[in-house]
C-alpha cells in the first residue's frame, strides 16, 4: 500500500506513489541477490494510496489477496506507512485465521534517496523472516 518505503523521491523533498517503483528499487538491491535471500514477487495494491487513508476496506483486500495466492508462496511482505501498519497488522491477525505461514508488515522512516535509511535493512530482513518454517503469525519488522 506504500508508506515512505514504497514511495518514489520527486527532487523536490515530498515522495509520491508510483506503481512498479518498490520493485525497480528491489531490483537494484545486491543484497537480495544473496543465497539466504529467497526469491520473491512485488504485487502493487492499485490504486496505490496514501496509507493514512488505509482503513478496513483496503485491509480486506490485503487479506484478499493473500488468500488467492496462499498456497504459492511460502510467506509474505506488506509493505505499508508507519503511521497505519500496527492498526493494519492487528486487522490481517483477525481475518487470517489458522495460518501455517508468516506474514510480515514493514515499512520505512527515511526515504530510499537519502544517503542513509532504513528501507533496504526492512525489507532484506523482512524478506528473510517471511521463510521462517515455524512462524505463523501476522507480525511487523520495522
Amino acid at each position: 500500500t506504500g508508506g515512505v518505503l514504497g514511495m518514489k523521491p520527486t527532487g523536490d523533498g515530498r515522495c509520491e506513489s508510483v506503481a512498479g517503483y518498490l520493485a525497480d528499487r528491489m531490483s537494484d538491491m545486491k543484497e537480495l541477490e544473496k543465497d539466504d535471500v529467497p526469491s520473491y514477487d512485488v504485487q502493487d495494491l492499485l490504486p496505490l494510496i496514501d496509507s493514512s487513508d488505509m482503513g478496513p476496506d483496503t485491509w480486506i483486500r490485503i487479506a484478499g489477496e493473500i488468500e488467492k495466492q496462499y498456497v504459492q508462496y511460502d510467506g509474505f511482505v506488506v509493505v505499508t506507512g508507519t503511521d497505519t501498519m500496527a492498526y493494519c497488522a492487528s486487522a490481517l491477525s483477525f481475518m487470517l485465521q489458522n495460518l501455517e505461514r508468516p506474514v510480515v508488515l514493514t515499512g520505512s522512516i527515511i526515504p530510499w534517496d537519502m544517503a542513509w535509511n532504513d528501507a533496504r535493512r526492512n525489507l532484506a530482513v523482512s524478506l528473510i523472516f517471511a521463510t521462517i518454517r515455524d512462524l505463523f503469525e501476522v507480525c511487523i519488522f520495522f
